[in-house]
């Protein structure tokens, strides 16, 4: 490990040392979500609403708001 990354990890460490666990779980997320960003895929579900959405007339699409709101009330987010 390089001084550079040993001062990080350090630094990283002093900073989480006191932190409540569901931060370190954010944390841990955060960074898996860094290093696999190459990696993201879709869920079959996924792919086939947004399938869906991009085959429906135009007459059919919604406001923003209200796709918005659909979505977090489907997948909670």
């Amino acid at each position: 490990m390089s001084t550079l990354e040993q001062s990080i990890y350090l630094e990283i460490t002093e900073k989480l040392k006191d932190a409540p666990q569901d931060i370190l779980e954010r944390v841990l997320g955060y960074v898996d979500g860094i290093l696999e960003k190459n990696k993201f895929q879709l869920t079959e579900e996924q792919k086939k609403s947004l399938t869906e959405i991009k085959n429906r007339p135009y007459s059919e699409h919604k406001e923003a708001d209200s796709f918005l709101n659909e979505l977090e009330q489907k997948y909670g987010i």
